[in-house]
């Protein structure tokens, strides 16, 4: 099964016509979207294309949203004060104050500028 013979009767009720499992031809009878000989989809019609990945958005689970969206990562550091000075554990606190989380930054390489003579 495709991507298009599943939602065949979305696309029908929008004019579009489900040709087999690899091609949609649009109002015109010109194909619009399908699905090449290595399994790559192609879209002509931004509202295929719309019907087409609403699949995956219902599918996706809320942990699997998480993930797909931009990953924040973050390491275990000392925690300091004010003056830069390690802050020490207090033992009759069940939370750990010698440590916090810190974001790690993504950097970006830099470019290379190219010498003009």
């Amino acid at each position: 099964m495709s991507i298009f013979t599943d939602k065949k009767s979305s696309l029908e009720a929008k004019g579009f016509v489900v040709q087999d499992d690899n091609t949609v031809l649009g109002l015109n009878g010109q194909p619009e979207a399908g699905m090449d000989a290595y399994g790559q989809v192609w879209f002509k019609d931004e509202e295929i294309e719309a019907i087409c990945n609403k699949v995956v958005e219902e599918e996706a689970t809320p942990e699997e949203a998480l993930v797909a969206a931009d990953p924040v990562e973050t390491e275990l550091v000392r925690a300091r004060n004010d003056k830069g000075h390690y802050i020490k554990d207090d033992p009759d606190t069940e939370v750990n104050e010698a440590w916090t989380t810190k974001v790690i930054k993504k950097l970006k390489p830099n470019k290379k500028k190219k010498k003009t003579k």
